[in-house]
């Protein structure tokens, strides 16, 4: 017969056994929540814990080559922590040298220390270590306007190549530029610099700013002026706005879609006034060279009229048509330069004759008699006077002479207009003196040394 145990005995026995089996189960929770103790075994990239810096496109030479003490110093203690060997640049220019840094203009993080606004120090994706994929996303963190609303954009600022034209730490240069400002842009520009180098004009703000007319980042207008012509040239050249603002006449490619650029050319020439050509003449020449249509008549092709006609007047010999024209206008009709008589009929003033008087002596017109002033006389008798010097119908200049060229010496006119009537003058010169048969008299001829006894006087 077996043993009859106790209830207290069976309680007693069971506790113990759950006891046991709760004490052997805690054996097993608490080993497992015990931490694993790592091993750091060679450097940081290497110990499975910043593995990741050396996959980045652009690494930072020390952390490819492992040698993290560079820069990174352990802080004494059980925890596993470090510190930067040296603050802000310090840190930087243990490696990299000081002077790169250095310059009358510095950037505004490099003077603050603040080499990480731009640069990731373990490794970035663009070259240098940029925090950005690109210069440009770098570049317009700060400067995020540069480019808005412009409507042309420079070159290097188009393609985000900032580092064209300025540096990215230092310069002795304004705005951290390469260079001077003019040799910045003739690096590129050799156009430009070659034709200032051998032309003999240059234009002033070509040999000290370009920025005087053209925007660096771009404008709203082509080749990034800053302004369109004539409103750019006539922000210097205020005497000529003043001309054009009451000219009566304005000369129409002022008033044309390039304006001033019509006939200068804005960096350099070979004829003074910038003007595009060799000379002056030759410029106007090129549109003048057919007739011209305008309200008030039809212009003279004066190309093909000096081709026919050898005798040239003194400032056409010399190719200077605004020593009696202004290019850009004025108060007189042709844009000539001073006051001339516009009709066939006038007056005679001296005032009148101011274009003329100019280089040719007003006492030539003044007395009846002389035997020096004019070689236009018969015997003393003056015969510039005698037609020119006369209360109302005065023989104006244009009567006689082409003030531009004629086949004739002294520019004698073959015909002259006279209302619908183109008159004959028939003039024949002789070595002291000479004859004319116009429609307006009778033949006359004069001499110098033996005066010539005419039918009439006129």
């Amino acid at each position: 017969m077996k043993p009859i145990r106790s209830r207290g005995v069976i309680r007693g026995y069971t506790v113990a056994i759950v006891c046991a089996a709760l004490l052997s189960l805690g054996d097993r929770v608490g080993h497992a929540a015990e931490p694993e103790i790592k091993k750091y075994e060679g450097n940081c990239t290497k110990a499975g814990c910043h593995e990741e810096y050396t996959k980045r496109p652009v690494v930072h030479s020390p952390v490819e080559t492992g040698t993290c003490d560079a820069c990174h110093e352990t802080v004494p203690g059980a925890e596993h922590k470090f510190k930067l060997t040296s603050t802000g640049a310090a840190l930087c220019t243990e490696c990299h040298e000081a002077e790169k840094f250095q310059g009358k203009v510095v950037h505004g993080p490099v003077v603050q220390g603040q080499c990480v606004a731009c640069h990731d120090p373990h490794g970035g994706k663009a070259k240098g270590l940029l925090t950005t994929d690109t210069v440009a996303a770098l570049c317009s963190e700060c400067h995020d306007k540069t480019l808005d609303g412009l409507a042309f954009v420079h070159g290097p600022a188009a393609i985000g190549q900032c580092t064209a034209c300025h540096q990215p730490h230092a310069s002795k240069h304004p705005k951290l530029l390469l260079a001077a400002e003019r040799e910045l842009c003739t690096e590129c520009h050799t156009d430009i610099r070659d034709r200032t180098a051998e032309r003999k004009h240059v234009h002033p703000p070509v040999e000290s700013s370009c920025l005087s007319c053209h925007k660096p980042h771009g404008a709203a207008n082509k080749m990034m002026l800053s302004a369109t012509a004539p409103e750019l040239c006539l922000d210097c050249h205020d005497t000529i706005a003043g001309r054009l603002e009451t000219a009566k006449c304005k000369h129409s490619p002022v008033t044309a879609e390039r304006a001033c650029l019509t006939c200068h050319d804005a960096h350099a020439s070979e004829a003074a006034g910038l003007v595009i050509g060799p000379s002056s003449m030759q410029l106007c020449l090129s549109c003048h060279n057919k007739e011209i249509k305008t309200p008030r008549g039809t212009l003279l092709n004066i190309a093909a009229h000096l081709e026919g006609n050898s005798h040239h007047h003194g400032p056409i010999q010399s190719g200077d048509c605004t020593a009696c024209h202004n290019p850009h206008g004025g108060e007189q009709a042709a844009l000539l330069s001073r006051e001339y008589p516009s009709r066939f009929y006038s007056a005679f003033k001296p005032d009148g004759y101011k274009l003329c008087f100019e280089c040719h002596d007003a006492a030539s017109f003044e007395s009846l008699e002389t035997d020096t002033d004019t070689e236009f006389r018969n015997g003393t008798r003056n015969l510039h006077y005698v037609h020119v010097n006369k209360p109302f119908k005065g023989r104006t200049c244009r009567a006689c002479h082409d003030p531009h060229a004629s086949r004739n010496p002294k520019h004698i006119v073959e015909r002259v207009p006279f209302g619908n009537w183109n008159i004959p003058l028939n003039f024949q010169l002789t070595p002291t003196g000479g004859s004319c048969q116009p429609g307006c008299h009778k033949p006359y001829g004069y001499d110098r040394e033996q005066p010539v006894v005419n039918v009439t006087v006129p």
